[in-house]
Order: structure tokens, then sequence, then C-alpha cells
């Protein structure tokens, strides 16, 4: 029996445009996800992916409808818990980095590690970033790097940290085509140790090596695959 660690229900999120006026990001959503999976997310600009992958892993609340987290909803924790469960349980992989610009790359990845009291191992994050062909110095500064360097950096970091349920927006969204296959193997060889990993993505070909794919389109889930076709997720995301 497939062990669930992540449960949506019926969740919405709106935000207001103005005092008088609200715009739903997300139309009762519901979902759930398995150790063990690899799940992508797919749809147009717009439809609610990164919304939903953050109210899913407890950084932004939904505005009705319940998540939760191996049986824990991360809205009804305490700051201190909620800190614990994203230094111990989780790992959010940023579509927009979220380095710290004041930290050499090497201090960047292992944050995470320091936070948490873990051990260092530096000879474990020089050969992850070989493997990645991260062709920075490590005692580099963040701001001086690409946009794909970046991106690698804030997916090693999370790597490290081994979580067992690991939240990717956009992962492969800046790297180069060789890169994006060695990513995704990264991330495909977490699932096959037994974590679940949840990418939102706009690479449809990518989206089709996952175990399933769901499609987005404004704020509502249109369809859930297994192992779908390009054509099949191509005609869900245009339909209507």
């Amino acid at each position: 029996m497939k062990k669930k660690v992540i449960s949506v229900d019926n969740i919405t999120k709106e935000v207001a445009l103005s005092t008088n006026k609200t715009i739903k990001i997300l139309n009762n959503v519901s979902l759930a996800a398995y150790a063990n999976e690899f799940l992508s997310i797919v749809g147009p600009s717009g439809s609610g992916k990164s919304t939903l992958l953050k109210s899913m892993s407890g950084l932004m609340q939904p505005t009705a409808g319940k998540v939760t987290i191996n049986a824990t909803d991360p809205y009804r924790l305490r700051p201190s818990q909620t800190a614990k469960m994203r230094r111990h349980e989780i790992g959010f992989i940023f579509q927009s980095y979220n380095l710290v610009p004041a930290l050499p790359v090497f201090e960047n990845i292992v944050l995470p590690l320091r936070l948490s009291g873990q051990k260092i191992d530096r000879q474990a994050v020089v050969q992850l970033m070989d493997k990645m062909n991260f062709a920075a110095d490590l005692n580099s500064f963040v701001a001086n790097l690409s946009g794909g360097e970046k991106q690698k950096v804030a997916i090693a970091r999370v790597l490290l940290t081994k979580a067992k349920i690991i939240f990717a927006d956009e992962p492969t969204g800046a790297v180069d085509s060789a890169s994006k296959e060695i990513i995704f193997n990264l991330l495909r060889s977490l699932v096959d140790q037994g974590a679940c990993v949840i990418m939102v993505t706009h690479d449809i070909e990518l989206a089709t090596k996952t175990d399933r794919t769901l499609t987005l389109k404004d704020g509502k889930i249109e369809q859930i695959f297994t192992k779908p076709k390009v054509e099949d997720l191509l005609a869900s995301i245009e339909k209507g």
C-alpha cells in the first residue's frame, strides 16, 4: 500500500485586487501525493501552478480547505514547529532561487545543514556540483553567477538535506538540456530511494517522464494522468 505524504482537500486561494474585488488563484483543488512518487504539475502561465505548490508545502496558506504533510496541518503549527518541519521533512526548490547574496556558493549550499545542526561533508558538495556540471568556484559569490548556475546552487542546497518530500518550482527552467537531464535524474534517484518529488514545470516532455502529471487550468485540475504522452498533456491544457 502506498504511503500518502501530502493531502490537499478542497483548497481555494483568493487574492484581493482591491477593497471590493478578489480573484481566485486556486478553485476547490484536491489531490494526494505519495512516497516513492514523482508528481509533475503543468499548465498555462497564470493557471495557479506555483500557488498550488506553495500551498501544498506550507508556504502559502489557502483561503479555504485543508493541507496535511505527513498527516500534520502545517498551518496549525507554532513557528518553531513549522521551522522544524521545513528543516527535517521537506525541501523547496524556488523558481527565484532564494539564495543569500552575502554568502559564497558553498555556504549557500550548506546553510540548511548548518541550521539543522547536520554534519557538513565538503567532498559530498564538490561531487554533487561536479555531477551537475557546475562551472563556477564554490568560493565565489552567488551574485556573480548566471541564472543556470544559481539554479544548480538552489537545487544542491535541497538535495543535500536528504528531505523526503521535495517541492520543485521549475527546477530546470534556467539550465541547458544536458544539465536538465542530469537534474531530473538526480530527482528521480531520490524518488527511487523513497522520496516524494512534486515538480511544477513548463517542460511537457519532462513531465511525461514522471509517474503522474496533473494539468491545471484557471486554478482547477483538468486531469490527472499516469505516464501520459505529450499529446495527452497538450490536449488537456488547450481544451476548452
